[in-house]
C-alpha cells in the first residue's frame, strides 16, 4: 500500500476543538448506540477525563460533516468513518495516524491482522478499527425444518441458496427464499471469497485504480444468478441499501434467509424470539465451489492532525481504551461486532462464550480462515461513493430484466471508469 494515499498528520494548517471535552462524532444508533455510549460513559469514569459522544445519524453524515470540520479548521477529535470512505478522509492530508498517539507499550501486534492491514497504510494504522464486520449469513431454521430441509447444513454457494430457496417456496413456508440490501458490499464480498479483485491496482491498495472488473466467470456467475432468482420470485428485494427493510423482511419470515452484516447478532436472536421462530447464520455463500475470504467492513476512528500535545494524550488514552480487551469483549457481546485484539479472543474462548454462543464466532470464523489475498482487501478507492451508486444501480437494471447481464456488466464497467479517470 506504500505511497497509495496521502494519509499522515502534515497540512491542514491550524485546528481547534469543537468541544472543551473529548468529542467523538459517530454513527452508531439503536442498540449498538447505547452500547457505545455506555463505553464512554465507562471511560470517563474510570480515567476523569470527560467526552462527548455526539450521534451524527448516518455514516455519510459523519463524513461529511467531517471533511467540513477539516475544512473549517473546528474539528472533534474523533471521527467514526465508514471503511468505505477512508480513503476520501487519507487524500486529505489532515489526519494524525493513530498509531503516533498509541504509547510506546501498547501492543499493536495483538491486533488481528486481517483487520488492521486494511487500515495500515505506509507500514503505519492510519485509524483505529473499532467496529469491524463482515457479510454472514443469517437462516431460518424453523422454516428450513419445516420445508423438509436440514438446518444444519445450511446452503454453502449460490447454487444452494437457489435449490433451498425452491423448496422453502414451494412448500409454502415462505413467500421468498432470501434477501439483503442492495449495497456494494456485497458485490464486494462475492468477489473476495472466489479471489476475484473488484478494482484494478489490488482494490486500490497498490496505486490509484483505472478500471472496475466485470469481464470475469465471477461477475457473470452472480448477476445470472441474481437475475434468475428474481425471475424465480425467489429474491425479496428490499432497495437501494434497504438495511432494515431487509432485516424486517426475514424478521416477518417473508424470506428464510438474510445476507447482512455480523452486527445483526444480538438484533437477531432477540428479533427471532419474539417473532416465533429459530434462528441460526453461517458463512457468507459463494458464487462457486472456491472460497478465499470476506473483506472487511464496519468503521474505525480517525483523528485530525494539529491538535495541542496535552489533548493528543487523551486522544491516546481514548483509543487505547476502546482497542482494551475488556472494552474489546463488551462491544461484541453487545453487538456482534468481532473483537479486533486476539487478547480478546483468546479470553471469549477460554471463557466459553463462543461454545454458549457460536452465532457470535461465525463471522470470526470467517474472517481468520481467509486467505493472505489481495481481494479480501476492502476497495481503497475515490470516489468510493460514485462507484458505489453505479454498481448498486445498475446491478438493479440487471436483476430487474432491464439490460441483458452482459450489457449490464459492460455498463457498469464504463459508468465507474468515468469517475475513475
Amino acid at each position: 500500500m506504500a505511497g497509495c494515499v496521502g494519509g499522515g498528520g502534515g497540512g491542514g494548517g491550524s485546528v481547534e476543538a469543537v468541544n472543551d471535552e473529548l468529542t467523538l462524532w459517530h454513527a452508531m444508533g439503536g442498540g449498538n448506540g447505547e452500547t457505545l455510549n455506555a463505553l464512554g460513559d465507562q471511560f470517563q469514569e474510570e480515567t476523569g477525563i470527560p467526552i462527548n459522544m455526539e450521534y451524527q445519524d448516518s455514516y455519510e453524515s459523519v463524513l461529511t460533516n467531517f471533511l467540513g470540520a477539516l475544512e473549517s479548521g473546528d474539528v472533534p477529535d474523533f471521527a467514526q468513518i465508514d471503511s468505505l470512505f477512508a480513503k476520501q478522509v487519507l487524500d486529505t492530508g489532515r489526519v494524525e495516524p493513530v498509531e503516533e498517539l498509541l504509547s510506546e507499550e501498547f501492543p499493536v501486534d495483538d491486533f488481528l491482522p486481517n483487520v488492521t492491514s486494511f487500515f495500515t497504510v505506509n507500514d503505519t494504522l492510519q485509524s483505529l478499527p473499532f467496529n469491524n464486520s463482515n457479510a454472514i449469513m443469517y437462516y431460518n431454521r424453523t422454516a428450513f425444518e419445516e420445508a423438509g430441509l436440514d438446518p444444519d447444513s445450511p446452503p454453502e454457494t449460490l447454487a444452494e441458496v437457489r435449490s433451498a430457496s425452491e423448496t422453502l417456496v414451494e412448500s409454502g413456508v415462505v413467500d421468498t427464499g432470501i434477501t439483503w440490501p442492495n449495497h456494494v458490499w456485497f458485490v464486494e464480498h462475492w468477489y473476495s471469497t472466489a479471489g476475484q479483485l473488484l478494482f484494478d491496482a489490488e482494490n486500490g491498495h497498490g496505486g490509484n485504480p483505472s478500471t472496475l472488473l466485470t469481464d470475469n466467470e465471477t461477475a457473470r456467475g452472480l448477476y445470472e444468478w441474481w437475475r434468475g432468482m428474481a425471475d424465480g420470485g425467489l429474491f425479496l428485494n428490499p432497495g437501494i441499501e434497504a438495511w432494515q427493510e431487509a432485516t424486517s423482511a426475514f424478521m416477518q419470515q417473508k424470506a428464510a434467509m438474510l445476507l447482512t452484516s455480523t452486527a445483526f447478532v444480538a438484533g437477531a436472536r432477540s428479533g427471532a424470539e419474539k417473532n416465533g421462530f429459530e434462528v441460526d447464520n453461517a458463512f457468507y455463500p459463494t458464487v462457486g465451489e472456491d472460497r478465499v475470504g470476506p473483506v472487511i467492513g464496519g468503521a474505525s476512528f480517525f483523528v485530525p492532525s494539529g491538535l495541542p500535545d496535552d489533548r493528543r494524550e487523551d486522544i491516546g488514552a481514548f483509543l487505547e481504551f476502546m482497542a482494551s480487551p475488556d472494552v474489546q469483549k463488551q462491544w461484541h457481546k453487545g453487538t456482534g461486532y468481532y473483537p479486533i485484539r486476539q487478547t480478546a479472543v483468546d479470553e471469549l474462548s477460554s471463557e466459553g462464550w463462543f461454545e454458549e454462543n457460536p452465532m457470535f464466532r461465525t463471522a470470526l470464523d470467517q474472517l481468520q480462515a481467509s486467505a493472505d489475498d489481495p481481494a479480501t482487501k476492502r476497495m481503497l478507492v475515490e470516489p468510493a461513493r460514485q462507484s458505489q451508486q453505479y454498481v448498486q444501480n445498475t446491478s438493479v437494471e440487471v436483476f430487474n430484466g432491464d439490460t441483458s447481464v452482459e450489457n449490464g456488466l459492460s455498463k457498469m464497467k464504463s459508468r465507474v471508469e468515468g469517475e475513475l479517470s
